[in-house]
């Protein structure tokens, strides 16, 4: 019996079929358990999103502070700049010393972990052609030399700027609505659901809070760890963004 030959269009399809396969298997496996230290890579930009009240700015501060108190990494928390001097003070009274408000990305220091609390308000899909959007999109390009960790964090992807998106090696999730599967990006919304699957599944409301659901794109693996606040947390901190009002046109007052 002859051997068919196997054409370079037919190697093609195979090859595809194989990634669809290994695509498939990703997303229908089990998430691997993991702890906050091995997910999050450091340098490393990473994107958390995930319904309000959520923990989403609670686990990104557990990070800094896990990274402080193991490698002696600073973190700052940035801000929108039109905010008050006073109410950056007020801020600052909350957060432990090795965390700095700043409200330019100017300020973001080497060797360092970076809070972009609510993406969605200053890194906004509508102000991609922006002076700020064009400088966040080089310093995401050269965080790895400057060893930092980015942490973008947004209630979802569609109102963050597609440049943000680019070289983001994890995205994570706090649990997630099904609103947030509906409204996604194409991209993600095989993810999203995977995340909202996986919470339905938790049925203690204590332990949901804790839990964290990641995609790994460098590796390609979805993984899942369970972290509780930071030392220094507040009623306070959690509710940051009520002092921090939008006027019409955008600005912060």
């Amino acid at each position: 019996m002859v051997k068919e030959k196997l054409t370079w269009t037919k190697r093609l399809a195979k090859w595809r079929r194989d990634h669809e396969e290994e695509y498939a298997r990703t997303i229908m496996a089990v998430p691997e358990r993991t702890t906050i230290l091995r997910a999050f890579p450091f340098p490393g930009t990473i994107l958390l999103m995930g319904a309000k009240r959520k923990g989403k700015s609670a686990l990104a501060h557990a990070v800094a502070e896990k990274f402080h108190n193991t490698r002696n990494i600073p973190a700052v928390l940035h801000l929108p700049p039109g905010i008050s001097l006073k109410l950056r003070q007020d801020i600052q009274k909350l957060l432990p010393s090795w965390m700095k408000v700043v409200t330019s990305m100017s300020e973001w220091p080497k060797r360092s972990i970076v809070i972009y609390d609510e993406a969605a308000q200053t890194a906004h899909a509508r102000r991609s052609q922006s002076g700020d959007a064009v400088e966040l999109e080089n310093l995401i390009g050269i965080s790895g030399q400057r060893e930092q960790m980015i942490i973008f964090i947004a209630h979802h992807s569609r109102k963050v700027d597609v440049n943000v998106f680019r070289d983001i090696d994890r995205v994570a999730w706090k649990q997630p609505t099904y609103a947030h599967w509906i409204f996604e990006r194409n991209e993600f919304t095989d993810f999203v659901l995977k995340a909202f699957d996986f919470f339905k599944d938790i049925r203690s409301a204590s332990v949901k809070l804790k839990t964290t659901v990641m995609v790994d794109f460098q590796e390609f693996r979805i993984m899942s760890f369970t972290s509780g606040l930071p030392t220094y947390w507040s009623e306070k901190l959690s509710k940051l963004f009520e002092d921090i009002k939008t006027t019409k046109k955008g600005g912060y007052w």
